[in-house]
């Protein structure tokens, strides 16, 4: 079996499936490998949710790497991949279009051997896994916040992510969709709305419902000072979340270690670090006590486990990070989830579920926080004409730190 063609595929969709999150339209890439046995595979690419019109030429740039390959050779395909383009592809955009074809390659050898891509892996090792509800914004009034969760609960979540930002909902001028803005605080003030808004939460909700916060510091151009996480780690601290997700820059390693060693609730982060090199600092120094790879964006299935084993040596878990994956992407971490014991959480961004429900062969659809094995063969994930005509590319899509 040869690969013949590859196709990059832009999208578009409007992320409605949340009352509460901002009704963007957003942007992806999914990668179509075709093979002289008319077997396929999809990949999806992360760097097209914020940079579209670039994903397309980087795929092509790739494609005579593949082509005329037996597409069954993944690992050896990957490695051409990276040593094609070793002087600018370790991190950042590169990696995250090798990580897309070589899920693609993935997605195709398990559908030539007809079975799931986490069969491919070892197999599952759990038969359930537990899911979170990805809600992005905090909302402004707090009370609102028990709606939002309330509606998590509905759907099944038993477990839920909110930011340390407050934003307040606003129509737009054609009221036909939802955007936030955010509630700029003093300092103190600010400290004592997250401590207020988690306590009402768990007073509301109980012990039965997971709690986790969200920094989103290592995507802004500001971000805060370690003190400031330090205090707002002090701040949720009582009230048991699982995790504090992207509280610091990547850039500063020293900070997360301190922070690590100072917080009484776990450290997360890494969704926009790329290759298990740029997760070995906060591994080795023990600047987290969760990883989280996002497979769109970090390399791919195979150098997302080699993240998730190396963590594990350092008695380090994973959370899957999905925050941008629509199709393919969401797939793969449903896969992975399932193959590797140390993964304690799969994030689901509610908000993108009825794009994700027409990609995926099977919805992810929680009963008490937890959903089942992914379908197969592959990954799962489906592309027809109907669905590139209903997620028409919108040019200017892509997301705008």
């Amino acid at each position: 079996m040869k690969v013949t063609s590859i196709t990059c595929h832009l999208l578009s969709s409007q992320w409605t499936g949340d009352p509460s999150f901002p009704h963007d339209m957003h942007a992806t890439a999914l990668v179509q490998l075709e093979t002289d046995e008319g077997i396929s595979g999809l990949g999806e690419i992360s760097l097209a949710y914020f940079a579209p019109e670039t994903t397309a030429a980087l795929v092509d740039y790739f494609t005579p790497v593949l082509i005329d390959r037996d597409p069954m050779q993944i690992t050896r395909l990957t490695r051409a991949m990276e040593s094609d383009a070793v002087w600018w592809s370790r991190s950042g955009a590169g990696r995250s279009v090798i990580g897309g074809l070589e899920m693609a390659l993935w997605d195709l050898a398990g559908k030539a051997l007809g079975v799931p891509v986490y069969q491919l892996l070892g197999g599952a090792v759990r038969e359930a896994i537990p899911v979170y509800a990805s809600g992005g914004p905090t909302c402004w009034p707090v009370e609102q916040n028990i709606e939002k969760l309330e509606f998590y609960r509905e759907l099944g979540y038993r477990a839920a992510k909110l930011s340390t930002s407050f934003y307040a909902s606003a129509a737009t001028s054609t009221g036909q969709s939802r955007r936030v803005e955010p509630v700029r605080l003093p300092h103190a003030a600010k400290l004592k709305r997250i401590a207020e808004n988690f306590e009402r939460l768990r007073s509301h909700f109980g012990d039965d419902f997971d709690l986790a916060i969200d920094g989103h510091e290592g995507g802004v151009p500001d971000p805060i000072a370690v003190q400031e996480a330090i205090e707002i780690s002090h701040a949720v601290a009582p009230y048991r979340l699982v995790f504090y997700e992207e509280p610091l820059p990547y850039g500063d390693v020293a900070g997360y270690c301190e922070l690590r060693s100072r917080s009484r609730v776990p450290i997360a982060g890494g969704e926009s670090l790329s290759g298990v090199d740029q997760f070995h600092p906060f591994i080795a120094g023990r600047g987290v006590h969760l990883v989280q790879p996002d497979l769109g964006y970090v390399g791919g299935i195979g150098e997302t486990v080699k993240i998730a084993h190396h963590a594990a040596a350092h008695g380090i878990s994973a959370a899957i990070h999905t925050g941008g994956c629509i199709g393919p992407a969401m797939a793969a971490s449903w896969h992975v989830a399932a193959a590797l014991p140390s993964v304690e959480w799969l994030e689901v961004v509610v908000a993108a579920r009825h794009a994700q429900d027409d990609l995926l062969l099977e919805p992810i659809a929680p009963r008490d926080g937890e959903v089942g094995l992914p379908s197969g063969p592959g990954l799962g994930v489906r592309l027809d004409r109907d669905l590139l005509e209903k997620y028409c590319f919108v040019p200017g899509s892509g997301e705008r730190t």
